[in-house]
């Protein structure tokens, strides 16, 4: 199931390279979201490849339910 454009063009907040999720709510890229270092009521946790921390994906509103990509 194809549900993002957007899951593949992450950036680390911490050391701002390119990351990329297998997950992604399934209406993620048409609700409002920031990077950030906390979580917040509606995210979705990264583990950046490169600098090895966590951050997090955060949307504005509930963007519905996390969904595995690409199955």
């Amino acid at each position: 199931m194809h549900i993002s454009l957007l899951a593949n063009d992450l950036h680390c907040r911490h050391c701002n390279a390119p990351n990329s999720s297998d997950r992604w709510p399934l209406n993620g890229d048409r609700v409002g979201f920031v990077f950030q270092e906390e979580a917040g009521p509606h995210s979705l946790e990264v583990l950046c490849p490169s600098c090895r921390k966590t951050w997090y994906v955060v949307w504005d509103r509930d963007p519905g339910p996390i969904e595995r990509l690409g199955l």
